[in-house]
C-alpha cells in the first residue's frame, strides 16, 4: 500500500527499475475476453467486399441514427417521442462509454467522467435521476522520480509544482478568450484561429523534461497525441482539467448511457437494434436510405427523412458513396489513434492514491482512474466490492498501436502492464483477480493543427437530409462533445420536421 510522504506526495516500495515480475511466473488471475472493437465487418468494408443490397425498403421511419454510443443515445434521447431508428453494430449500447461490474462495483471499459454538470449536461442529469459526484482538482496525482504528487499546489518547491502554476499562468488568458470555457465552432476570432494552427509544444518550451512527458500522458489520454501533435488550441483546452472539478457516477460514464438507453425504451417500442452493420447509405433530395445487416447475415434497408451519423469521419466517408470528392477530402483528412483500456480487478484495496493517477516515461501507459471513488464518496463502498483500476494506454495515430491491438496478444499486453504497475503499486500482481482488456481502433479523432478549421468545413456538410454527431463534431473528442452533437442533430432534425410537415 501506499504512504504519505513528509514531502506531501506518496512513497512506494516499487519504483521503475526494480526488478520485474518473473518471466516464468505462473498466471494466477483470470483473462477475460478482449471487449471493445470488433474489426471484422469494418475491415471488409474497407476491402470493398460489400454483400448485394437490397432493392426494395422494409420500413419507413422519420429519422435514422448510426450509432449508438454516447452521441447517438443523446440523439435518440431528445428524438424519443418522435420516429426514429438507432442502428448500433454491438450487442450492447454505449460505445466508449460500456462497462462491466466486479462484485458489484461496476466500472468503465472506455470514458470514466465528465468534466461539467452545468447547463445541458446538468438538465440530463437531473431529467434521468442521475447525481455525479463532483471531485475536486486534488483528484489528479503526479508520478514523478519515485514519488506521488497530489493536485497541482503544493507546499514544497518542488520543480513539478512550480511547473504547473506557470502553466496555469499561461493558460488563463486563453480560457478567457473560450465562451464559458467551452471551444465552440466555428472558432471566433484572431487569437484563436491563431492557436488552431500552431502545436501544443510550441507554448512548451523551456519547461523541464520530465514535466512534458506528463502533459504529453494528458494530451494521449485524452486525444491521441503529444503535446507535439495536438493544436495549441486544443491543449490549452484540455489544461482546464487541471483546474477544474470532475464529475464521476457510480460506474463512470456507463450509468449515464444505461439511463439515456433506459429512458429511450420506455416507450416499450423496440427502436434501438443492436447487432447490426450499416454498409451503405444512399442520399437523395428529401430523404435517405439505409442499408444495414443484421447478426444472421440478413440484409435490410430503411427510408427516412433524415439520417444521423455518429460514426468516425474516416467510417462516414465510406458508407455514403454519394458524398463529391471535396466532401470526401474533407472526411479523410482527420487522424485517428487507438487505445488500449485495461482493468484490474481486485477483492481487496491495495492503493490509496487519487481519483486518476497520471505517469511520464518510461511507462507506456498515461493514467490509472481508480473506480470504486464516487463509491466511496457517497457511502456506498464495501470493502467486500473489492477495487478497481482502469488504464489507459494510447496510441498515437499512424503508429503501430492499431496493429497491435489488432494482433490482439491479450497475454502479453496484460503482462507488460502488470509489469509496470507492479513498480508502482505493493504487492498488485498477487492481488490481482481478473484483467479485463478493451481495444478500441479508430474511435479517437486527434486534435490536430487545423482540426478546428476542418471541424467548421465539415459541419458545412450537415445539408438535408445528412447530419454529423461523432464525439468530435463540437471540439475535443469527449463524451461532451457527444451530447452537444448529439443534441444539435436532433434539434436540426425537429426544427426541419417541423417546418416541413
Amino acid at each position: 500500500m501506499l504512504m504519505a510522504s513528509a514531502a506531501g506526495g506518496y512513497t512506494g516500495s516499487g519504483i521503475p527499475g526494480a526488478p520485474p515480475a518473473s518471466a516464468g511466473t505462473q498466471r494466477k488471475y483470470r483473462l477475460a475476453p478482449w471487449t471493445g472493437d470488433d474489426y471484422t465487418l469494418g475491415h471488409r468494408m474497407r476491402a470493398g467486399d460489400i454483400p448485394p443490397l437490397p432493392r426494395s425498403s422494409e420500413r419507413r421511419v422519420d429519422f435514422v441514427i448510426i450509432g449508438g454510443g454516447m452521441a447517438g443515445l443523446a440523439s435518440a434521447y431528445f428524438l424519443r417521442d418522435h420516429d426514429f431508428l438507432l442502428l448500433e453494430q454491438y450487442a450492447e449500447l454505449g460505445g466508449q462509454s460500456r462497462g462491466k461490474s466486479y462484485r458489484g462495483l461496476d466500472y468503465s471499459l472506455g470514458a470514466a467522467y465528465m468534466g461539467s454538470s452545468d447547463g445541458i449536461y446538468g438538465e440530463l442529469f437531473a431529467d434521468l435521476g442521475l447525481k455525479p459526484v463532483e471531485l475536486p482538482d486534488t483528484k489528479n496525482s503526479w508520478y514523478r522520480e519515485g514519488r506521488w504528487f497530489p493536485g497541482v499546489r503544493g507546499a514544497d518547491q518542488d520543480i513539478l509544482y512550480k511547473s504547473f502554476a506557470r502553466l496555469i499562468a499561461q493558460c488563463k488568458p486563453v480560457w478567457k478568450l473560450m465562451p464559458n470555457g467551452e471551444l465552440e465552432l466555428p472558432v471566433q476570432g484572431p487569437d484563436l484561429e491563431r492557436l488552431d494552427m500552431q502545436p501544443f509544444s510550441a507554448h512548451l518550451e523551456g519547461y523541464d523534461p520530465k514535466f512534458v512527458a506528463l502533459v504529453d500522458s494528458i494530451c494521449k489520454s485524452s486525444c491521441c497525441g503529444t503535446t507535439s501533435e495536438l493544436s495549441a488550441l486544443a491543449g490549452f483546452y484540455l489544461m482546464q482539467d487541471l483546474v477544474s472539478p470532475s464529475y464521476v457516477f457510480e460506474g463512470g460514464n456507463p450509468a449515464l448511457a444505461r439511463a439515456l438507453a433506459s429512458r429511450i425504451e420506455e416507450s416499450g417500442r423496440r427502436r434501438c437494434l443492436t447487432g447490426t452493420f450499416v454498409w451503405n447509405v444512399s442520399l437523395r433530395s428529401g430523404g435517405a436510405s439505409v442499408d444495414y445487416s443484421t447478426a444472421d447475415g440478413a440484409m435490410h434497408r430503411v427510408e427516412c427523412r433524415k439520417v444521423i451519423v455518429t460514426a468516425p469521419p474516416l467510417v462516414t466517408g465510406r458508407i455514403i458513396p454519394d458524398l463529391d470528392d471535396k466532401a470526401k477530402a474533407v472526411l479523410l483528412w482527420f487522424k485517428y489513434g487507438s487505445y488500449l483500456v485495461a482493468n484490474f480487478c481486485m477483492p481487496k484495496k491495495i492503493f490509496d492514491g487519487a481519483y486518476d493517477n497520471w505517469v511520464g516515461s518510461p511507462f507506456t501507459f498515461a493514467d490509472a482512474v481508480v473506480a470504486e471513488t464516487p463509491y466511496i464518496a457517497t457511502g456506498s463502498y464495501k470493502k467486500m466490492m473489492g477495487s478497481v483500476l482502469t488504464v489507459y494506454q494510447p496510441y498515437s495515430a499512424r503508429s503501430t498501436g492499431r496493429e497491435i491491438l489488432y494482433e490482439g496478444n491479450r497475454e502479453e499486453l496484460a503482462g507488460e502492464l502488470i509489469e509496470q504497475l507492479s513498480r508502482l503499486v505493493e504487492q498488485f500482481q498477487n492481488n490481482l483477480d481478473e484483467v479485463v482488456l478493451t481495444r478500441w481502433g479508430h474511435a479517437m479523432v486527434v486534435a490536430q493543427p487545423g482540426m478546428f478549421a476542418k471541424l467548421t468545413r465539415l459541419l458545412a456538410l450537415d445539408t438535408d437530409p445528412l447530419l454529423l454527431a461523432h464525439n468530435s463534431m463540437r471540439g475535443v473528442p469527449s463524451a461532451e462533445s457527444a451530447i452537444q452533437a448529439g443534441r444539435l442533430a436532433a434539434q436540426r432534425c425537429l426544427g426541419i420536421h417541423r417546418k416541413t410537415g
